[in-house]
């Protein structure tokens, strides 16, 4: 009994040893020591996808329905509305500008609705546009316009009356006319008419778009993996003035990137400069036990110039905080795990404020006690 006592004690030390110091278990998970679990809303358990952040409002979107909240207590978000729509995958890039909503269904049905959202408690659906349901929707030039992730261009000048500029098989789509080798999962609008591509495994892509129906490729930066993961989405921080550009990779072991884009002008090209994974390991120690999880959607921190911190959604390894250095060199600096997740995107509603979106469990509210 004394050498099982005695086993038992010796596990529990080896244990203690591997948990970071001040970290450990809260009401919604594990949680690093510069992590506080603040609060639980249950937003659509199951489904929940995305959301986007304009202004004191946030859009959330699931598979079933998509709600606004007003965030200007960050801490204590009221729901203005919840608007249900039926079966409907995936929109997990939400698209708005705060005065319509683009919501992309790719299956059952391919088709892209078009929602007026200028009165938060009750928005209205304006119109449908059949055969746009690409996998993920972008709003470009103050969403006059939108890039589809399959190529698809469409004008939205007029939202009652949306036309395809291109749809995903013509020789005038953006990939046909950027060149791209096979096809892409997102368009990210850094600043009004330029944006950042995240193809499945060809080059990431910096392209101007301010003549949406002509789209310019400006630069490229290399897929350091294709075939093995897939660039799901991309960051130009600071409107395109910052050292780096971010990227995100979807897939066994999909890493966050960063790149070098201070000499882009010169040589047209984005070198890459470092990728972080995130290994398995135990709960007790922040991480979970699978292998070859992957980055999912994720947020550079308001404060960042140059380097600055990361909140990124990882699957079952929950919310995962990266610093990322003014070299481009990424570390890890903390983390929350919930129980029973799977974590699909994080966001930073304020400074110290983390929205964090999981599929399983709905919106949890962190607050990040660190330095910046």
């Amino acid at each position: 009994m004394k050498k099982i006592l005695a086993l038992g004690w010796a596990a529990a030390l080896l244990l203690g040893s591997l948990t970071p110091a001040g970290a450990g278990p809260t009401a919604g998970g594990f949680a690093s020591d510069n992590i506080e679990y603040v609060r639980h809303l249950p937003f659509d358990l199951g489904t929940a996808t995305g959301a986007r952040l304009i202004g004191k409002f946030l859009y959330v979107t699931s598979w079933r329905n998509f709600s606004i909240y007003d965030v200007s207590d960050p801490l204590n978000p009221a729901l203005l509305s919840t608007t249900p729509f039926g079966f409907a995958f995936e929109n997990e890039d939400v698209a708005t500008d705060g005065n319509i909503l683009l919501f992309s269904e790719s299956l059952p049905r391919n088709i892209l609705h078009i929602w007026n959202v200028e009165d938060k408690t009750n928005p209205v659906k304006i119109t449908e546009l059949a055969g746009a349901g690409d996998h993920t929707m972008s709003c470009i030039l103050k969403c006059r316009y939108a890039y589809g992730s399959d190529g698809t261009i469409v004008d939205l000048r007029d939202p009652t009356e949306p036309k395809f500029i291109a749809k995903r098989s013509d020789p005038n789509s953006w990939h046909k006319q950027t060149g791209l080798l096979g096809d892409a999962h997102d368009v990210e609008e850094f600043k009004n008419g330029f944006v950042i591509t995240s193809p499945i495994s060809d080059a990431l892509q910096l392209l101007d778009v301010r003549d949406p129906a002509h789209p310019k490729v400006l630069a490229r930066g290399p897929h350091p993996a294709p075939g093995n993961w897939l660039f799901h989405s991309g960051k130009w921080p600071r409107l395109g003035k910052d050292d780096f550009i971010v990227m995100e990779g979807e897939g066994t072991n999909g890493p966050i990137l960063t790149y070098d884009a201070r000499n882009w002008q010169k040589d047209k090209t984005f070198e890459l400069i470092d990728q972080y994974t995130v290994p398995s390991g135990m709960y007790v120690d922040g991480r979970a036990r699978s292998n070859g999880e992957s980055s999912h959607w994720f947020d550079t921190h308001p404060k960042w110039n140059n380097g600055g911190l990361i909140a990124a959604g990882w699957y079952s390894h929950g919310m995962r905080l990266l610093q990322v250095k003014d070299t481009g060199k990424i570390k890890e600096v903390g983390y929350f795990l919930p129980y029973a997740g799977s974590t699909f995107a994080a966001y930073w509603v304020t400074p110290e404020v983390i929205y964090n979106v999981d599929l399983n469990r709905g919106v949890e509210i962190l607050r990040y006690t660190g330095k910046f």
